[in-house]
């Protein structure tokens, strides 16, 4: 999901702030977004597989490398084995 306020990817669902949002969380099938740049709020029905996701859990885990790192991509950074 992008924010329409924006455009940035960091949209996530908001917390229910009292008993009323939760009633009308309940109620309609719907709950609050929230962007993380620009603060934007507002409610929009479930989301509960977004299509083509940006960044995947698994992105910030390894930093989204193409593949397993070897000791001879890291020899290069150290300064050791290259003198």
């Amino acid at each position: 999901m992008t924010c329409p306020s924006c455009g940035s990817t960091r949209v996530f669902p908001s917390r229910l702030r009292n008993v009323w949002e939760r009633l009308r969380n309940r109620l309609l099938d719907q709950q609050p977004y929230r962007c993380h740049d620009c603060s934007w709020r507002k409610w929009r029905p479930f989301e509960l597989t977004p299509p083509q996701p940006d960044i995947l859990p698994d992105d910030l885990r390894t930093g989204r490398t193409t593949g397993p790192v070897g000791g001879g991509d890291l020899d290069p950074l150290d300064p050791k084995a290259r003198s």
